[in-house]
């Protein structure tokens, strides 16, 4: 039977990780970590030219599925990218010491951003056991209604570093500073946001949304939350990764500190300090402003609404329905 989507499997030298013999040597996980800031600056080196819209790899042995004809398609130096818009979906590996195995991708997409601003970008960065598939139809890439990969499912380990210092699988996204805000949808769920974010989700887990900085919004066609800088949610999903309630009430990520520490932030285009579990006394006037529908910002301790008008009602959509996407 003849299949729609022709599944290639790539044995990569992928965007930045060091050589497997590097992580094979390791006797023992305790030199996990300088292995990962080896590898992390691998990756900082070769995928600098990554350019719009593409995709580059790191050292891993990966399966991909393409969409559109069937081709050749091999990956043999670091730094080799792909077209994000050719993707149908992508799986990266676990961080494996024993095999040298890590998975590492850094995307850079355009989202809702202006082609006037074609040097600006949304940064991505995946890593570890992740898997995305791409959620905009072809015909709507072509009449440009989705930006490539504006929509997509993501799946990812959760709870799986394999030794202090190393990073939970996960993906890191970065917004350009200047731009305002940009919004796509992953899981289902409207994402808008000004800011550094962090994302996990499984079936069993949901998928969870920390701000690091900035500013978020999540929405689904059950509900909307704000996500502050300090602040995470959780959404649960159903069995097709896709959301399947509101998104849960925000609160301080206290006990999420020791995960965001082990981010590999460095490879993100804006150096940025994480932002502490916002704290109770905060937290308290977060909450009453979000029972209140009071907006988000412009008062002692929240942003700047100039920046992120979503937190005063001034919302984008994209593929969710109803009033959590109006003014």
């Amino acid at each position: 039977m003849r299949k729609i989507w022709t599944r290639v499997r790539f044995v990569l030298l992928l965007s930045g990780l060091v050589v497997a013999p590097a992580f094979a040597r390791l006797q023992n996980t305790s030199e996990c970590p300088r292995i990962v800031e080896e590898a992390l600056s691998t990756v900082d080196s070769f995928c600098a030219a990554t350019g719009r819209n593409q995709a580059c790899f790191g050292h891993i042995a990966l399966t991909a599925d393409l969409r559109g004809e069937p081709g050749a398609i091999s990956f043999e130096q670091p730094g080799d990218v792909v077209d994000v818009a050719s993707l149908e979906s992508m799986h990266l590996s676990p961080l494996l010491a024993s095999t040298g195995e890590w998975g590492v991708s850094l995307m850079r997409l355009q989202a809702n951003l202006p082609d006037t601003l074609p040097g600006e970008n949304v940064t991505f960065l995946l890593f570890g056991d992740v898997e995305v598939q791409n959620a905009v139809p072809e015909e709507e890439e072509a009449d440009a209604s989705l930006k490539p990969m504006q929509a997509f499912r993501l799946r990812t380990g959760i709870s799986d570093a394999p030794c202090e210092g190393a990073p939970q699988s996960g993906m890191v996204v970065q917004t350009p500073e200047g731009v305002g805000s940009v919004i796509f949808n992953i899981n289902g769920v409207d994402v808008e946001m000004g800011s550094t974010v962090f994302f996990q989700a499984s079936v069993s887990g949901g998928m969870t949304v920390s701000t690091l900085e900035g500013a978020a919004h999540v929405a689904t066609d059950l509900g909307a939350q704000p996500v502050l800088a300090g602040t995470w949610v959780r959404i649960a999903l159903d069995d097709d990764l896709q959301a399947s309630r509101a998104p849960g009430w925000p609160r301080p990520y206290t006990c999420r500190s020791a995960i965001h520490a082990a981010l590999p932030l460095s490879l993100l285009p804006r150096d940025i300090d994480i932002t502490p579990a916002m704290e109770n006394e905060q937290f308290d006037v977060v909450q009453g402003n979000i029972e209140a529908s009071r907006p988000l910002c412009g008062e002692p301790g929240l942003p700047d609404c100039e920046n992120y008008p979503f937190l005063q009602g001034d919302h984008q959509c994209l593929l969710t329905q109803g009033s959590v996407c109006g003014g």
